[in-house]
């Protein structure tokens, strides 16, 4: 999408769309004040209601349009302006504006794009401070809405059922363009990256592949500056990765543990590691899943495709610190050759562990990789996995849960994720769930005795980290969505790459 500032009126500007915001009614606005609203906060307002006879004004009273935060009305303009349509877009109450609420604002300036076949949109972007964010941040939040907005999967569509979509926004401001300009392109970097996660989630697991995820990482890796190493069976079998070969054993594909490295010019400010779980397709193994609903574990990759597209952001975005990615990628099948209930598996770190469920493969891959990341030395340890099925009836599908050994990191990491817009929620690490690991015939077993599940898989975790600053963030329930999302539609989030990549941009050791 391209972005463009200009310092046009909206009743004299030539686009398909001018979309304007609208906030709610309070108590102290009698009606008449209220049908004025929309011209009273919005550079320019006043001469685009009376370019359009008042229009505007009409058609917010007679539509009792309350500018509720997610709805919006688009009136045609019938050749009164030069744009077709003026979109007004509810914001909800203006105390509770936020990055989010405009990020909203822009997906749904996308979504009516796509309705009425409009490929530019234009908007106002009021001057200086308001409501405590200055324009330039608003500015990125609006674009990274539009981009996200605008996303939609069509790979596997044939025909001409490809809906028209928005390629160009217009921002309409008064101020100093730089500033505006360079947010606007952090914004367009990082809700590319989202929607390239979301692509990689949502293919089938016929095309992402462990091999077909390594080439993507070279790819990336080659066009952003960043080093990447792949290994391959022979070479993981080196590392004695256990965990990542026994899960592999099932399936026709080798499995790949892959390395992406970035290092900033001078002196790093710190070293975190990244680590994103790969199961690319996970059927459960000979502990088989249900059939219903299993195609939806395409996306048991999520973690990977988070911290894989976080890293192009992170390399195209230049921060102080030292970022170290690793991806470990497998499959996870039935056939005669796949580990059994009841095997016992040696990890990369010397642990035994005793297969009570072949489903809980995630762990054994991300053992291995935790293991390989702590020998790196790094500040901090991030990972990210959809781990557990009982994430979802912790806060549900909108929220990401943190586990962790380092409040301190934990804290940045909530910050991150609050500042992105991105939901999350801290759950204890209980001790004594810890037990029901240990009561067997191998050092660990995979499966631990409690109903929180969440937290045994963080307990699980725990041991391959070497004692390190170590943060888990299970995203089971919110890297998809089997209903549109106001910045998204169903399917892949590409939730908490934004949150990544604000993490590892504040980050100073």
């Amino acid at each position: 999408m391209k972005f463009l500032i200009t310092k046009a009126a909206p009743e004299s500007f030539k686009a398909d769309i001018v979309a304007i915001g609208l906030f709610e009614r309070t108590d102290e606005e009698s009606e008449g004040e209220r049908r004025h609203a929309i011209i009273k906060h919005v550079d320019g307002g006043i001469a685009l209601d009376r370019a359009l006879k008042g229009e505007l004004s009409r058609q917010i009273a007679a539509e009792k349009f309350t500018g509720e935060r997610g709805t919006s009305r688009a009136l045609f303009t019938a050749g009164q302006i030069p744009a077709r349509f003026v979109l007004l877009i509810g914001m909800g109450k203006r105390k509770d504006c936020s990055l989010e609420v405009l990020r909203e604002a822009g997906a749904a300036i996308a979504r009516a794009a796509a309705g009425c076949a409009a490929e530019s949109a234009a908007f106002v972007l009021e001057r200086g401070t308001v409501d405590d964010m200055p324009a330039a941040s608003r500015a990125r939040a609006i674009a990274e809405g539009l981009i996200l907005g605008n996303y939609s999967f069509n790979k596997y569509k044939t025909g001409n059922d490809k809906k028209s979509q928005l390629s160009t926004a217009h921002y309409l401001y008064q101020g100093d363009g730089a500033p505006v300009k360079a947010a606007i392109e952090v914004g367009r970097i990082l809700a590319e990256a989202q929607n390239g996660a979301r692509d990689l989630v949502n293919t089938p697991g016929l095309d992402a592949t462990p091999r077909i995820i390594a080439a993507r990482a070279r790819e990336i890796a080659s066009k952003f500056g960043l080093k990447c190493t792949v290994m391959g069976p022979d070479a993981i079998r080196r590392e004695r990765m256990g965990g990542l070969l026994c899960v592999s054993r099932g399936s026709a594909e080798p499995p790949a543990f892959i390395v992406l490295t970035y290092k900033p010019k001078g002196k790093p400010q710190g070293h975190v590691a990244l680590v994103g779980k790969g199961i690319t397709f996970d059927s459960g193994g000979i502990s088989l899943k249900p059939p219903r609903g299993m195609e939806l574990m395409k996306g048991d990759m999520s973690g990977a495709a988070t911290v894989l597209y976080a890293m192009q952001a992170i390399a195209q975005l230049a921060p102080r610190a030292q970022v170290s990615a690793f991806i470990p990628a497998s499959e996870n099948l039935p056939d005669g050759k796949a580990i059994k209930p009841g095997d016992i598996v040696k990890m990369r770190n010397g642990k035994t562990v005793e297969i009570i469920s072949t489903d809980c493969e995630g762990r054994m891959i991300l053992g291995d990789a935790l293991s390989y990341a702590a020998d790196q030395k790094p500040d901090a340890i991030v990972d990210l996995a959809t781990l557990t099925g009982g994430a979802a009836y912790c806060c549900g599908e909108l929220y990401t849960l943190i586990m962790g050994t380092d409040q301190k990191l934990v804290d940045r990491m909530r910050r991150a994720a609050e500042s992105e817009g991105e939901p999350m929620w801290q759950l204890p690490i209980v001790e004594a769930y810890k037990k029901g690991y240990t009561s067997g015939i191998a050092d660990l077993n995979n499966t631990g005795k409690s109903k929180a599940q969440t937290i045994l898989g963080a307990i699980f975790l725990r041991e391959f980290v070497g004692g390190l600053p170590w943060a888990h963030l299970d995203i089971a329930a919110s890297s998809l969505t089997d209903e549109d999302l106001p910045i998204g539609p169903k399917g892949a989030t590409g939730i908490m790459v934004r949150t990544l990549v604000e993490f590892v941009s504040s980050y100073r050791g």
